[in-house]
């Protein structure tokens, strides 16, 4: 009897574990899709300005446009980017900007920056638009360009992988004068 007990014992425990992995997408319901240039920074004058605009049926090269806010029952979506400064020794170091103005969308500042794109009042389009009024000196700009849906509560997360538009590898750098 002691024999049956063991096997018995070591099945169960067999059966618990076979179905443990580490891969969170088997755990997590997340939908990756890419769609290029959703994403796009330029500077004029003193000015840089970051976009992120995409309508809420997204088309991402199949046959369907993906209906964002059903699958992910999410009204904010967000990306990162980091900016930074040269300094006097020409190095690149961390800049968090003080003069930050979202006209569409949000921001989150902490040593990157997240810009949250907020569905608009139609339902219609994700919409993101911030300037950023900066001091003179030699910036760059380094975008994520990976957006994911916020509050995918009991849903599935959305990642769109994406390009920007204005940068170069997912990089400007410029000059204010």
């Amino acid at each position: 009897m002691k024999k049956y007990i063991h096997y018995l014992t070591i099945a169960i425990i067999s059966i618990l574990f076979t179905g443990c992995t580490e891969n969170d997408d088997e755990f997590f319901a997340t939908e990756s899709v890419t769609a290029t240039n959703k994403i796009e920074v330029s500077a004029s004058g003193n000015v840089l300005n970051v976009t992120c605009n995409f309508d809420r049926l997204l088309n991402h090269g199949s046959d369907f446009p993906l209906d964002l806010f059903l699958t992910s029952t999410s009204r904010k979506f967000f990306f990162n980017y980091s900016m930074q400064k040269r300094n006097t020794s020409g190095n690149w170091e961390n800049y968090i900007p003080d003069n930050i103005t979202a006209s569409e969308g949000d921001n989150l500042l902490g040593s990157y920056i997240s810009g949250i794109q907020e569905l608009d009042a139609l339902d219609t389009t994700y919409e993101y638009d911030t300037d950023i009024t900066l001091n003179p000196g030699q910036y760059r700009v380094v975008i994520e360009p990976r957006i994911v849906s916020i509050g995918s509560q009991d849903a599935v997360t959305v990642i769109i992988n994406t390009t920007t538009v204005g940068a170069v590898n997912n990089t400007l750098e410029f000059t204010v004068n």
